[in-house]
């Protein structure tokens, strides 16, 4: 199989065999995932790995009485082997419930509505792939893995519920470097592969490069005027989810966000968090086969409006759910574009550090949302709206209260749609579309 049709064809006789097989008392969630996609790996501008994957899984919750047990199995594409597996596992499914305890919790699913939703792209074609990759990088040590073609997801579950999702994306994520051991990390990610944006992608990237043979600015730890690309912000929006904006977590006590929901501490009215799947990065539907909306917003203007809800926490504290995976989790992040032309982000920092990239982050204080990371690649200090050079890498530490809140000075007109790199097991859907932020005064420690 190796179009978005195979799969779609593949996992309806998944589903169907798996439905047909349930008992009268059983119910079942069905998921499915498959990719058709071309890797290669570089450095210094060469191939050093090219290949293909084609690979698909299932993965099957099944409900009798007040048991639940998920199995999930790696599949062939052969059905009638793939059948014997599912069988077998079903099988091993009903003998290891009845063993189980009872799951006071338990959300049976219900959900029955229909959902198909495929973006196609403009993918490389394979032969291009070395030429066009590596073409406009020749010259630098550039460093990577680049990774394209179709993520399938699908859903179904024995209330009637069936979806399907499929989209087509590319990723060049890469870091290019200098003798001196200096660096710029970057990607180039999207659905429609552009030459012309490619190129002045790494164009900049040249230009990152120069900065960084200038002598090494060394600072003392403080509060410093900072604007934090894009590509920065990516690595914050980790604890969005992280003991972030889950019903389950701010019920519970163990959320960051805990002082927000309470009316304790605000984030700037520049600051507009939202969930929204029209990005094309991810399925609104979760394992279940329920259907989060197109679009929520979570934080507006500063004010939490909304949460992240599963059925299984809305049935623990009497709450409403929207349709949330069990981990409660953002997907398909998209922040709010603000007044501040990209191109003037120097001469708004005026003195301070332009960040290009965080690196290692973690909670420092949960409670107080404080997060602590490290700069990295071509962390740049700047003087009177102009590049003096690159700084010694420092430790920073924060409160999103401050970043997001208090501090947040302002927010780029331009967003840029950051795909999910993760390539475990298999390529992860989801990505995020983010702005640039001026933040008057990030803490650096050390």
């Amino acid at each position: 199989m190796s179009s978005a049709n195979d799969y779609k064809s593949h996992f309806n006789a998944v589903a169907a065999f798996v439905l047909g097989e349930l008992r009268q008392d059983e119910q079942a969630a069905i998921t499915y995932s498959a990719e058709s996609s071309h890797f290669m790996r570089f450095n210094n501008a060469k191939i050093r790995q090219s290949g293909a994957v084609e690979q698909s899984f299932v993965q099957v919750k099944m409900y009798r009485g007040p048991k639940t047990w998920l199995f999930a199995l790696g599949l062939s594409g052969i059905l009638a082997d793939d059948e014997n597996l599912l069988a077998e596992a079903i099988g091993q499914a009903r003998m290891t419930m009845s063993l189980l305890p009872d799951d006071p919790y338990q959300v049976v699913p219900e959900a029955t509505d229909t959902s198909d939703a495929s973006y196609t792209g403009k993918l490389l074609a394979e032969a291009e792939i070395p030429a066009k990759v590596l073409g406009p990088a020749e010259g630098m040590d550039f460093t990577g893995i680049f990774s394209q073609g179709v993520i399938c997801r699908g859903a179904a579950n024995s209330a009637g519920a069936r979806h399907w999702f499929a989209t087509h994306t590319f990723l060049v994520d890469y870091s290019a470097w200098l003798a001196n051991g200096k660096g710029v990390k970057s990607s180039y990610a999207g659905r429609d592969w552009s030459d012309a944006e490619y190129a002045t992608k790494l164009a900049v990237t040249r230009s990152s490069l120069e900065n960084l043979t200038k002598p090494e600015t060394v600072l003392k730890p403080g509060k410093y005027r900072a604007f934090v690309t894009a590509d920065a912000l990516n690595e914050v929006v980790t604890f969005f989810s992280w003991n972030g904006f889950g019903e389950r977590s701010l019920q519970q006590g163990t959320s960051a966000y805990l002082a927000l929901r309470e009316g304790r501490e605000t984030l700037s009215d520049k600051f507009t968090l939202s969930q929204d799947f029209s990005l094309g990065v991810e399925p609104a539907f979760n394992d279940a086969g329920e259907t989060a909306p197109d679009k929520l917003v979570v934080v507006e203007k500063g004010r939490l409006v909304n949460t992240i809800v599963s059925s299984r926490t809305a049935k623990q504290y009497g709450v409403a759910s929207n349709k949330a995976g069990e981990d409660e989790g953002m997907r398909s992040v998209a922040i709010a574009a603000g007044d501040l032309p990209e191109a003037d982000a120097l001469k708004a920092l005026g003195t301070g550090i332009y960040v290009s990239n965080f690196h290692y982050l973690n909670w420092s204080d949960p409670a107080s949302a404080r997060i602590t990371g490290m700069t990295r690649f071509a962390c740049l200090w700047v003087e009177n709206g102009s590049i003096v050079g690159p700084i010694k890498d420092m430790r920073w530490d924060e409160s999103l209260y401050n970043m997001l809140g208090a501090k947040l000075e302002a927010v780029t007109k331009e967003r840029h749609l950051q795909v999910e790199n993760m390539t475990y097991e298999q390529r992860a859907v989801g990505g995020s579309l983010l702005p640039g932020i001026l933040v008057d005064g990030l803490n650096f420690t050390l």
